[in-house]
């Protein structure tokens, strides 16, 4: 409830053509502190409104020229006035012409006559209304003004952002071609040496540099095929792939080390659920990181398992281990950029094989799936849409 002090803010006008009705009305807003300007007339009520700001209009209805619903009518269609709160004063208390009057845009009516409580109380309802209705508006806007600074402030943010990751990306791919021709001269001198340095005394160190050049390859290529495929810049080639053959041979490339660890591989594939639709470099290459980390990860004469089969809408390729499975930790973060690099399973350069299988397998509508299993080991399922 407003106050006697704030109701000297308060601007009313009082549009009646019975001069005695606009002192009695007058007198009693008067004794509460309101500012109180008259009008005798519609047209002075409309020329009154032109040039001040009011708070409230009480409205005779029954004028001479005219009416309180015309007035009313111009008051509610000009933009600076429409949310003026208007109380109808009137000796018409039918329920048609209360009618009209909320039709016309007014809050409220009083009848003719009316008694002083009723006055106060209905024009302190409408002014508090009124005054709540333009701290909400301001409220608003002021939220607005707040969402837009945020919301700028959130574009300049992603900008950078996006500044910040394409710089990286170009980084990433820049390192990954300067480090292609050195790495490749230093592998090619490597097997050059490796048949007469092999089963001598330099036979473990040869061992040492040709495992960490294959490495630094790997990981240079994992790293610029991460940045082409997140730039958008890898040349996709969709064809038909036969996922059994992608199999064997993400198998035979790592024929040597599961020979060495008398790693027993098992296949078990149907012919019903091989031909997928999908790039095939990205395909095997994905299949043979995760050949990779099965064969890594296998203890000596353990053993991996293939498997494909149809389960609509998607044809799996599954590769199960019996290594030794993953913590939750683990399991939570393997396909993280970098986050895997500390983690013992799984791992390959700097955790970003498993990332760019992820990568890989999304841009051919597909998913991965990582689990252990309950007898023990781990099972990859890669789902290709059928």
């Amino acid at each position: 409830m407003l106050s006697p002090i704030e109701n000297k803010n308060c601007k009313i006008l009082v549009v009646d053509d019975v001069s005695q009705n606009v002192q009695v009305i007058g007198s009693i807003l008067f004794d509460q502190n309101y500012q109180v300007s008259f009008a005798l007339s519609g047209s002075e009520a409309l020329s009154l409104i032109d040039h001040e700001d009011f708070d409230l209009i009480l409205l005779d209805i029954l004028m001479p020229g005219m009416d309180g619903y015309e007035v009313c009518k111009i008051i509610k269609a000009n933009e600076k006035t429409k949310g003026l709160p208007i109380i109808f004063l009137t000796a018409k208390s039918d329920i048609q012409s209360v009618v009209k009057g909320f039709e016309m845009g007014a809050v409220d009516y009083l009848s003719k006559p009316f008694k002083t409580e009723e006055l106060l109380a209905r024009v302190r309802t409408q002014l508090e209304l009124k005054k709540q209705k333009e701290q909400l508006e301001n409220l608003n806007e002021f939220l607005e003004e707040k969402v837009i600074e945020r919301t700028l402030e959130l574009q300049k943010a992603n900008e950078q952002l996006s500044k910040l990751e394409q710089a990286k990306s170009k980084f990433l791919t820049l390192i990954s071609h300067e480090l292609r021709t050195p790495l490749n001269a230093i592998n090619g001198f490597i097997e050059i040496l490796y048949p007469s340095l092999r089963l001598t005394e330099h036979d473990q160190t040869i061992n040492i540099l040709m495992n960490a050049s294959e490495k630094l390859i790997n990981l240079s290529e994992t790293a610029l095929l991460i940045t082409e495929l997140q730039l958008g810049e890898y040349q996709i080639d969709f064809s038909d792939v036969d996922i059994i053959e992608i199999a064997k041979l993400a198998t035979f490339a790592y024929h040597d080390l599961i020979n060495e660890k008398g790693i027993q591989v098992f296949s078990d594939f149907t012919d019903e659920a091989k031909i997928i639709h999908g790039d095939y470099e990205l395909i095997l290459n994905s299949v043979k990181k995760i050949m990779h980390n099965a064969a890594k990860f296998t203890p000596d004469n353990g053993y991996i398992h293939l498997s494909n089969a149809m389960n609509e809408p998607f044809v799996e390729l599954i590769i199960t281990n019996s290594g030794p499975g993953f913590s939750e930790e683990e399991l939570e973060k393997l396909f993280e950029f970098f986050a895997i690099d500390k983690m013992k399973n799984f791992t390959e350069g700097f955790g970003l094989g498993l990332a760019a299988v992820k990568l890989a397998m999304e841009v051919n509508s597909g998913k991965i799936e990582i689990k252990n299993l309950t007898q023990g080991g781990a099972s990859v399922t890669l789902k290709f849409p059928n």
